[in-house]
């Protein structure tokens, strides 16, 4: 507990107000909905501060997605039990996981007086909520990780694809590595991390030479890397995938010579999911991770609190909750400013920055496949970075410089590309 009131302290404190007034408790206020696992009620008996930050929290609370959303829904109680900040309310909203029951829970939120928005998790939800967001002036973070649907007032907390590529390209960079080649899911997923990497790429000198698209269910890549292979121009590839797909891949380019330390593997926080210490042909391959210095507290609690395993998204929603802590001391009428603002915060996942695109940018560390389980091999800043808010426009890219498409004709990946 001593180690996360730091951490929340700190938190606070990145907000540039006066830290010597204790923080009392909060409350909670729960639509149209029952819990049994923590005493709200003694939660609920404390009094809030004059004028709160009345904070809307849109989770899929029923629907094909509620075992991830009661999950998140967890972690923001947890939150508010450690920071006790009595200058803000929560207001559930179940938007059942549908774009429809998102905007409408968006439209209720709004005329019940929300300052700020939490939620939703899914892209389509937050298409759904948007307008009535914008229209009522109301910022609204997220949890997506579709970049599509993100623009200024419609922000995420979430662990986004570019953010990832792009440090997986640095590091790579950084190896004396300038050819990648990129196996993608032949989906909108793997079209955002193919303009990320070419982004990343051009940015950081290197060229990316041969992107290949694969069918999200195939699990035989042995055509694919074949070709891919004939010709081994590149000297680090990305594959973005896990499990089975995963390791089907690298044992192909295994096959066809294609091995560490010609070729580095890089890949994304995915790699997490999948536990790799007997992969040889992967050892030495690295990919990004949110820093694990400060999450050991939370999923130790978390599981102790509710007797399971956290997924990964439920840090994101305990460090929202942070973030709304450190919003309730701001300006009501100008949120946007104090979410983007340079300095960023730190939460859990560590030090994090909500961007004026709606975009985020976290600071993340490189581990390293090893027989021992991952290892860091290249630490996450705990400030500032030098991650750019910018984006390099595809269209100007020539067309040399453009990689050759695997699984889908290359008029087909531009055209996406353009006009995304």
């Amino acid at each position: 507990m001593q180690v996360l009131k730091k951490i929340a302290l700190f938190f606070l404190c990145l907000g540039l107000f006066g830290c010597n007034s204790p923080l009392t408790d909060n409350r909670i206020e729960l639509s149209d909905q029952r819990y049994d696992i923590i005493d709200y009620d003694a939660i609920n008996k404390s009094m809030v501060a004059e004028n709160p930050l009345n904070v809307a929290v849109l989770l899929p609370l029923t629907g094909k997605a509620s075992n991830v959303g009661l999950g998140m829904q967890n972690a923001m109680f947890m939150a508010l039990d450690d920071l006790q900040n009595n200058r803000m309310v929560l207001k559930f909203y179940d938007t059942g996981s549908t774009e429809n029951g998102a905007a409408v829970a968006a439209d209720r939120a709004v005329q019940e007086g929300a300052n700020l928005i939490l939620g939703p998790l899914m892209g389509n939800e937050v298409e759904g909520v948007s307008s009535v967001a914008l229209s009522a002036d109301v910022p609204v973070v997220s949890f997506t990780t579709s970049p599509q649907v993100l623009q200024k007032g419609i922000y995420s907390i979430g662990l986004l694809t570019g953010e990832q590529v792009d440090r997986a390209v640095s590091y790579a960079a950084a190896q004396g590595r300038s050819k990648l080649a990129l196996l993608v899911p032949d989906n909108n997923s793997g079209l955002n991390i193919v303009k990320a990497a070419l982004m990343s790429s051009v940015a950081k000198d290197m060229s990316l030479v041969k992107v290949g698209f694969y069918s999200p269910e195939n699990m035989d890549f042995s055509v694919m890397v074949k070709e891919m292979s004939s010709a081994a121009d590149f000297d680090a590839v990305m594959i973005a995938d896990s499990g089975n797909r995963l390791k089907s891949m690298a044992s192909m380019f295994a096959y066809n010579d294609i091995m560490y330390p010609d070729v580095l593997f890089l890949g994304t926080s995915a790699w997490d999911n999948t536990n790799l210490s007997k992969e040889t042909i992967l050892y030495h391959g690295v990919y990004p991770m949110v820093s694990k210095s400060y999450g050991t507290y939370f999923t130790d609690k978390y599981k102790e609190t509710f007797g399971e395993q956290p997924k990964s998204i439920y840090s994101f929603a305990y460090d929202s909750v942070l973030l709304a802590s450190v919003l309730s001391t701001k300006d009501r009428n100008d949120l946007d400013a104090a979410l983007t603002g340079k300095s960023g915060f730190i939460g859990v996942n560590g030090f994090f920055k909500i961007l004026p695109t709606g975009q985020s940018y976290h600071s993340l560390e490189m581990l390293e496949i090893t027989k021992d389980g991952p290892k860091v091999v290249s630490k996450a800043d705990n400030r500032n970075s030098d991650y750019v808010d910018s984006e390099i426009d595809i269209r100007y890219i020539p067309y040399e410089k453009l990689p050759k498409f695997y699984g889908k004709s290359s008029s087909e990946v531009l055209k996406w590309l353009y006009n995304n």
